[in-house]
């Protein structure tokens, strides 16, 4: 795993990356929180990297390492990155916050994002949004999470057209990256799966 700072059109965005560029390009997006960065998915980077990936974790504009925007950023600094790589990105992982930002990335931009895994994402549209989605969704889930209840994965995935529920008993508000040793191997599973 390395450091990373990518310069985009609207600033620097400071990261982790680990695997080949030219692999499917897999990435990150942490929750609100000033705890978070882009160390959330620190337990899912060099795994998935190891099974064939390109992992890219970032701190969001004005969060951990990259400087503030003028505008809090939200898909259009996903729109930002993607651009200044030059790709369009293959998965996102999205906790609470980044969870919300990457449904409505997907929602936005549905050719520019293939899968996506998220964990108790904050999405603020109308759930009958969701119904638009294409894309298949790995969607991970504490019964225990003190800030978004299951309840509301349990609903979302009722309407999601093609989403697997992960339930976990613990793991708060990171469902995905607290279970990491449960949740990899069906992280590698899912990505790898072939969609039509």
């Amino acid at each position: 795993m390395k450091e990373i700072t990518i310069q985009t059109d609207r600033g620097d965005i400071y990261g982790r990356t680990a695997g080949e560029p030219g692999q499917p390009l897999v990435l990150g997006l942490h929750g609100w929180s000033r705890r978070n960065g882009w160390q959330t998915w620190e337990p899912l980077i060099e795994p998935l990297a190891a099974a064939g990936f390109h992992v890219l974790s970032i701190d969001m504009p004005g969060w951990g390492h990259s400087p503030a925007w003028e505008k809090i950023p939200g898909k259009s600094a996903v729109v930002a990155l993607l651009d200044a790589l030059g790709e369009d990105t293959y998965a996102i992982m999205g906790k609470s916050w980044g969870g919300g930002i990457a449904l409505d990335f997907a929602l936005t931009y549905p050719q520019r994002v293939q899968k996506l895994l998220l964990t108790a994402p904050a999405y603020r549209g109308m759930p009958a949004e969701l119904e638009r989605l294409t894309q298949p969704v790995l969607l991970a889930w504490a019964e225990d999470d003190p800030v978004i209840p299951i309840s509301y994965g349990e609903a979302m995935v009722k309407v999601i057209p093609n989403c697997i529920f992960q339930r976990y008993v613990t793991g708060g508000h990171s469902a995905a990256p607290k279970n990491a040793d449960d949740f990899t191997p069906k992280a590698v599973a899912f990505l790898r799966e072939e969609t039509s």
